[in-house]
């Protein structure tokens, strides 16, 4: 396995990773770098870090399964979500929200809509 096959693998557990740390920042605490966000900010910023982890998804998981992995990513990618929401819940200053879930669900979809439209678009300049 080469070294770029280790990093598309190891790529969501790096996404994660930064998901979790920023989900665990407080909302409360006076110097806390979340106050210095807007609310729509980081509202909206659940959109791109989503996107990011179902592409990075796309990446580690085999591709010729087409549309079953790309399902596979989304419930993963979802399910991250929920499972964060959940960690929130014990973060100071952080809440559950059910439309937070919902921006993930838009950015994982967006995230592996991406990585399948660059998928087919080399198919079809392969068979060119």
């Amino acid at each position: 396995m080469t070294a770029a096959q280790r990093l598309c693998r190891l790529s969501p557990l790096i996404v994660i990773a930064a998901i979790f740390l920023t989900s665990s920042l407080s909302g409360t605490a006076p110097d806390s770098p979340l106050l210095l966000v807007s609310a729509p900010l980081r509202n909206f910023a659940h959109i791109p870090a989503y996107a990011l982890l179902g592409a990075s998804l796309c990446l580690a998981l085999p591709r010729h399964r087409g549309w079953r992995m790309a399902a596979l990513a989304l419930v993963l990618t979802l399910g991250y979500g929920v499972l964060d929401e959940w960690h929130q819940s014990y973060v100071p200053g952080r809440d559950v929200s059910g439309t937070d879930l919902l921006r993930d669900l838009l950015g994982g979809s967006i995230g592996i809509g991406l990585m399948r439209r660059q998928w087919a678009a080399k198919r079809r300049a392969a068979h060119c």
